[in-house]
């Protein structure tokens, strides 16, 4: 079947001047040119011009790939593929004619239906596009080759390469000066696919079997505060054929931020994007060894978030995951998604100070007493929170009570509660080897202080009460100091705080309330008389005894007679001698 062309010609096209032209044309087509080519005559007004038909041809654009497929075992995908591409046409006349000749300038753009940066193939420099130009007659084949890189395990290995070949035909004149024509049919735009190697069975249909679990890594609780990170440990396997751009999506929520993953089994890529606000929820995508995961294979992998020190967040957080691939189908027994809570507690610190009382007693005397004022500090240093201040005083020992009156011992703001019974119940020994009397030898009464803190507030506690010596004696010591130790505690809603310690049970500490009692023996000073009288007559016995043996009286004796003969009589009053003189 012939297919006739329509083809408008203008005198302008000819020669400027021409008038009429079309006036008559021949009634017949003559090669009076002798190329077997068809010659037509038209006339116009004073003149007769010949047209010539020029040469149609055919041109036949091929793009051949070596390798004719992407390979998908590659393990290191560092490393990119190399292809090349032969870029081929040939030209095939359509009309009679002999020779024909005709310079083509191509373009070829690799993966042409994606734009950098998603694009999976390029030549050097990152480009998509290479250019050249052939130029072609009717003998023979003409083929250049372009030499380009395809990612090693790019994002999307399911969907093929479509790399598109462009090209501008420009006819070469001969020495008939004839220029050939493309024929219109021709294509000066094509396609050319590159696909990855598939490997699906005989039906060429790829069905997964994905299953993806996580759990929470080295802790049951989240607790903000303490805690600097989340670890989310995720594993996923794929028990059908080979899965395709395979995904597992992780969600969580505004408080978490995204800080590393650790890749413990397969070649895992993970990208992040947080939360901005309170509404939404930020997400973690990690590709699963990109371009396929493999039939039978399995991977894991830890996705670790830092904790917001100042998040508020509900009782508790929940995390999922969703595995996605790019096949059209996953088997019935898959399981592609996973949705796990972990509760939430936040830390809170507290801090007790308190002073340190004296008081000293006689022992023996039971009906003394002395005034003792204690007071504790408690502050608030992270959070505010309600909780409950527990102060334990001891009031009885053995039979004793340690308070004058035990119902003006009152804390203000606090309720009393049930008295608490010691352990111990032979309480001498203990207490004289510890010189302690607190709640393990004593009865104690328990006050509970209902309270509200903000962050950096404090409030003070006071015990104001008179202490008895009645409950002294028992103890057996005359003379020595011991502790009365009160304590201060916190108590709270566990299942919503936790206390910040470097202790691992982060249970709150228990605080001393110390009062000094110093007990001595009543001073009784009639020994102490006697036995210095005693001493005294002793010394001056010897210390006589002993000037005697020295020798002292006798010395003196007859310092004293000579004294007197050199000073002469003395007579007496009535005229008698005087008693030397006798």
């Amino acid at each position: 079947m012939t297919k006739i062309i329509y083809h408008r010609i203008t005198g302008s096209e000819v020669q400027s001047g021409l008038k009429f032209f079309g006036l008559t044309i021949s009634q017949s087509s003559f090669d009076h040119s002798g190329d077997r080519l068809p010659d037509l005559a038209v006339g116009s007004k004073g003149r007769v011009v010949l047209l010539r038909s020029r040469p149609i041809v055919m041109v036949k654009a091929e793009v051949l790939f070596s390798p004719n497929q992407i390979p998908t075992q590659n393990v290191d995908c560092s490393k990119p593929l190399e292809n090349t591409a032969a870029i081929c046409f040939t030209m095939s006349r359509v009309s009679t004619v002999n020779a024909a000749q005709a310079r083509i300038d191509y373009t070829l753009t690799l993966d042409a239906s994606r734009k950098s940066p998603t694009n999976r193939a390029y030549v050097s420099g990152k480009q998509q596009e290479q250019s050249g130009s052939v130029t072609l007659d009717l003998r023979n084949r003409q083929c250049s080759t372009v030499k380009f890189i395809i990612e090693a395990c790019p994002e999307d290995a399911l969907n093929v390469l479509s790399n598109e070949l462009k090209f501008i035909f420009d006819g070469l004149p001969l020495n008939t000066n004839l220029r050939p024509s493309l024929a219109p049919q021709s294509q000066t735009a094509t396609i050319f696919p590159l696909g990855f190697e598939i490997n699906c069975g005989t039906d060429n249909r790829c069905v997964d079997n994905l299953k993806v679990d996580f759990g929470f890594t080295r802790s049951s609780v989240v607790k903000v505060g303490i805690d600097e990170f989340l670890h989310v440990t995720v594993t996923v396997e794929n028990g059908g054929e080979n899965s395709y751009n395979s995904h597992v999506i992780l969600t969580y929520p505004a408080g978490l931020s995204y800080r590393k993953f650790t890749s413990q089994q397969g070649r895992i890529e993970c990208n992040s994007l947080d939360s901005e606000d309170d509404l939404s929820r930020g997400w973690t995508d990690c590709t699963i060894d990109k371009p396929i995961f493999k039939s039978k294979t399995k991977a894991s992998f830890i996705v670790s978030y830092g904790i917001d020190t100042n998040s508020q967040f509900e009782k508790e957080i929940f995390i999922t995951a969703n595995a996605t691939s790019g096949n059209q189908e996953h088997a019935p027994t898959s399981e592609l998604y996973k949705r796990k809570s972990i509760n939430v507690k936040y830390s809170i610190f507290m801090t007790f100070a308190s002073s340190l009382s004296y008081n000293n007693f006689t022992f023996g005397k039971n009906d003394l007493k002395k005034p003792v004022q204690q007071s504790v500090k408690v502050s608030n240093d992270i959070r505010a929170l309600n909780f409950i201040v527990v102060i334990k005083v001891p009031v009885k020992l053995g039979e004793k009570d340690i308070w004058v009156d035990l119902s003006s011992l009152q804390i203000s703001d606090c309720q009393r509660g049930n008295d608490e019974e010691p352990s111990v119940r032979d309480f001498v020994p203990k207490i004289q080897k510890n010189k302690v009397v607190d709640c393990s030898v004593a009865r104690c009464r328990v006050f509970k202080c209902n309270s509200f803190l903000k962050r950096l507030q404090s409030r003070t506690y006071e015990i104001s009460a008179n202490i008895s010596s009645q409950w002294i004696e028992q103890i057996g010591l005359q003379s020595t100091k011991f502790l009365l130790t009160s304590t201060a505690t916190v108590e709270y809603d566990q299942s919503q705080y936790i206390y910040f310690s470097t202790v691992s049970n982060n249970n709150p500490p228990v605080h001393k309330l110390e009062a000094v009692v110093e007990v001595y023996s009543e001073a009784n000073f009639t020994k102490e008389i006697i036995g210095g009288c005693l001493g005294g007559l002793a010394f001056l016995a010897l210390l006589t005894a002993g000037l005697y043996k020295a020798g002292f009286f006798e010395s003196k004796y007859k310092q004293m007679i000579n004294d007197n003969a050199e000073d002469g009589p003395d007579p007496g009053t009535d005229g008698s001698p005087s008693p030397a003189e006798k």
